[in-house]
């Protein structure tokens, strides 16, 4: 009987539970915890999407402030805080003179949220670039929720994002978004700045760093696709005035490769890309690759102190294996990874090495601004140093034999 009793419900119980099993159907019914209006709605666009676009871009234009921009950029907390971040990056860069105007698009959903997409030209001052406006409709309006370059075009600085700056000694290093801050970027911008100047002696500064977040950042800014920044540092790149009160010329880091370097190869890279910025118009020059890349790191690794089967070890061991090249190295040499882009960059600055310990610094200098401005490698060996291609392919060839078999015993 004892038992039986201890198996029966007892009536308070099973009213409780039909009470909770009651309450349970009401809750699965009515659903409280979704909220009143959370079902997913459908916005439409505004019948006239073009016209919206036309005057909204006319909004834009005609800003005088933080707060109109973000006004121009739509209702939303996102559109209005994007106003507001590409208000203040162009204050920091000089950016004046902004004009809007809607091109193409944003009549039509393209985006899995419903948003859309429309083209606009952006102008300001001696720059212009199209670019692609991510829109967000509000059945009579839009949002502006995202800006990105059309075409792989490179974005400019002062729509990347939010910026910082810190500027000292010649040296402005430009953090979006906080930028990397694995390295100390500053104070190796501010090293390669001294390392030039002792060798050159002269530079058209200031350096110029951008520090982006992340490598999606980077590609962007460079207008180029992610994949081909995969084993690349740095890169320097002229931005056709793009940015304002900023060089035509800077150098633009990819953190995720630069910050997991070593410091004394992270130095080496920002030096050889100050150098690019920093000594005449390289970038512009059309100049032979080896000239180029060579003189960089010749300026790059002039007192490094690694003893050379760590600064030159891959071509060195290719010289070593299979003989040293019958040519100095080519432009399709440093476009193809084939025969190894770290022997070839090595073998270039062998080069200036070998007619820095022979002719000294200041006559490798000359030869290398001549070569900027426009003589040919040959004239200008000959009229800086007495040398021909022929003679210093031939020095090299047997410098790099040299030293293949001492380094590498």
């Amino acid at each position: 009987m004892a038992d039986s009793n201890r198996q029966r419900l007892s009536p308070n119980l099973a009213a409780a539970l039909v009470l909770i099993a009651v309450a349970a159907v009401v809750l699965l019914w009515q659903r409280p915890w979704q909220g009143e209006g959370t079902e997913p709605q459908v916005v439409s666009f505004p019948d006239d999407a073009a016209a919206v676009l036309t005057a909204q871009a006319r909004t834009m234009t005609s800003a005088t402030s933080a707060e109109q921009l973000a006004d121009a950029f739509g209702r939303g907390d996102q559109a209005r805080a994007l106003g507001r971040t590409i208000w203040a990056a162009g204050r920091l860069l000089g950016v004046d003179d902004v004009t809007w105007r809607y091109v193409s698009g944003g009549d039509v959903a393209t985006e899995d949220d419903g948003d859309g997409r429309a083209i606009f030209d952006l102008g300001w001052g001696s720059g212009s670039v199209k670019v692609t406006l991510r829109v967000e409709p509000r059945d009579d309006a839009f949002d502006v929720v995202a800006v990105t370059t059309a075409d792989d075009a490179e974005l400019p600085i002062w729509l990347a994002g939010r910026l910082s700056s810190r500027e000292a000694g010649g040296v402005e290093v430009i953090r979006v978004d906080d930028g990397d801050r694995a390295a100390d970027v500053e104070a190796m911008a501010k090293a390669a700045l001294a390392a030039v100047d002792d060798v050159v002696g002269s530079v058209d500064g200031p350096l110029v760093v951008i520090s982006p977040p992340s490598t999606q950042v980077a590609a962007r800014l460079l207008g180029t696709p992610e994949a081909n920044l995969v084993s690349i540092a740095a890169v320097s790149t002229s931005r056709d005035g793009r940015d304002g009160r900023l060089p035509d010329r800077v150098v633009v880091l990819n953190p995720e490769v630069f910050a997991g370097m070593d410091r004394r190869a992270a130095q080496i890279v920002m030096t050889h890309e100050a150098t690019h910025v920093l000594v005449g118009g390289a970038l512009a020059s059309g100049a032979e690759s080896w000239v180029v890349e060579g003189f960089a790191d010749f300026v790059a690794l002039h007192d490094d102190t690694a003893d050379l089967s760590t600064s030159a070890g891959q071509i060195l061991r290719q010289v070593r294996d299979d003989g040293a090249p019958t040519t100095l190295p080519s432009a399709q040499d440093f476009g193809s990874a084939d025969h190894g882009l770290g022997a070839v960059y090595e073998s270039a600055w062998l080069v200036f090495r070998m007619l820095g310990e022979k002719h000294g610094d200041a006559a490798v200098v000359d030869f290398y601004r001549a070569v900027i401005e426009g003589a040919t490698v040959d004239d200008a060996l000959r009229a800086r140093l007495g040398e021909s291609v022929a003679s210093v392919t031939a020095q090299w060839r047997s410098y790099l034999t040299t030293l293949a078999s001492d380094v590498l015993r």
